[in-house]
């Protein structure tokens, strides 16, 4: 008796876990470059950003967080969804551009689900995009004074993203110079606006 309700047990257990694995299949993230005209993103209150979640919700869409850059005229926007598609039509519900829409399932180093990222004084924040394969050690990031939040790699491994703070510019260009590992672009980030 005691050996078939371990068995039961086990098989539920493991049907609940294999049932959430493939919920999470069906869901893809993605990292959305966006353009606006200056100033188009100054005041985005909470109404706004209540229409916005009711619009991606109807799509089974979820923002996550946008980070702009300093002068906000440029977004880079955390999204998950059933597919590229979808995030492309929510965009467009909410009458919102798209530059680049790029997936990012895995996490280089990961920060907890949901956290808020607040800047320390003195510090800035900034996003090193890079391309090839993510080898980056982090091992210089130090002696330059900079800190890796979070990083994000491609689907197809092309390319990640890499989130810092840092007291300057320079120290991120130097530290990612140092690491031997090639950049794109260095794009200070200040804000980060969450759906909420």
């Amino acid at each position: 008796m005691m050996k078939a309700i371990c068995a039961t047990t086990a098989l539920l257990i493991a049907g609940s876990v294999v049932a959430a694995n493939a919920g999470d299949a069906s869901t893809h993230r993605y990292l959305i470059e966006r353009t606006f005209p200056a100033g188009a993103i100054d005041g985005v209150d909470a109404a706004a950003k209540a229409k916005v979640n009711a619009n991606n919700k109807s799509l089974d869409v979820n923002w996550e967080k946008s980070y702009a850059n300093a002068d906000k005229t440029k977004t880079y926007c955390v999204y998950t969804g059933p597919s590229e598609a979808a995030v492309r039509d929510a965009a467009r519900l909410n009458g919102l551009p798209v530059d680049v829409v790029t997936e990012i399932p895995s996490d280089i180093k990961a920060e907890p689900k949901g956290a808020v990222q607040k800047i320390d004084a003195g510090q800035h924040r900034y996003l090193v995009k890079r391309a090839g394969a993510a080898q980056v050690s982090g091992s210089a990031d130090g002696k330059f004074g900079v800190s890796l939040l979070t990083s994000y790699g491609t689907a197809d491994k092309s390319g990640s993203y890499w989130v810092y703070e840092a007291p300057s510019f320079a120290a991120v260009e130097n530290a990612a110079k140092a690491s031997g590992v090639p950049f794109e672009s260095i794009v200070e980030i200040p804000e980060t606006v969450y759906p909420y």
